[in-house]
């Protein structure tokens, strides 16, 4: 397991599934927002790829976030689109609605950076988030991440276009927190 300050990455177990479905992926209104797709409802017991892990799949790594006082589930991170000859990858992460406001997030992306780059010997890593989700953007740029740019009116949720907000950090730029390992 990798760990920060407050919170452990690890694999995606079998029984994490129900509780991020219901939690994250069965609302219509988080789900657009994070999947970048239109929600749609799923069956109990299918194995939906964004929950499952494949470890066939080479471009992505899939966590389980979990709290490291207790071991509680919190949510997911996903390091994705890892190209190894550009040697970059974008962090996502997803905090279940009673887990967030907790500092969780700014650790969550703390872990996937020293994953990204220690562990992966990345160059670069990227954030794209909604201009209104002011809570990843704060995590972010907490982490060191510069905001470099914005695609106006790129992302279809729930009726509107919203603005995307494009954040990247080069690992030269990127100050390592001694929590995380």
């Amino acid at each position: 397991m990798l760990k920060g300050g407050k919170v452990g990455l690890r694999a995606r177990h079998e029984d994490d599934i129900p509780i991020l479905r219901t939690e994250l992926y069965d609302d219509p209104v988080t789900s657009s927002r994070s999947a970048g797709r239109p929600w749609r409802p799923i069956t109990p017991g299918f194995r939906d790829s964004q929950l499952v892990v494949d470890d066939t799949v080479e471009g992505t790594v899939p966590f389980s976030v979990v709290e490291l006082d207790g071991g509680t589930l919190v949510g997911t991170a996903t390091l994705w689109g890892i190209d190894s000859h550009h040697r970059s990858a974008h962090i996502g992460l997803g905090l279940l609605p009673s887990c967030r406001g907790k500092g969780y997030g700014t650790d969550v992306v703390a872990v996937l950076c020293h994953y990204g780059f220690v562990v992966r010997g990345l160059q670069r890593l990227q954030i794209e988030t909604l201009a209104d989700n002011v809570a990843m953007l704060r995590s972010a740029e907490r982490n060191g991440f510069v905001r470099e740019g914005v695609l106006r009116s790129s992302n279809w949720v729930m009726g509107r276009f919203l603005d995307q907000v494009l954040l990247g950090l080069l690992v030269h730029e990127w100050k390592p927190t001694s929590e995380s390992s």
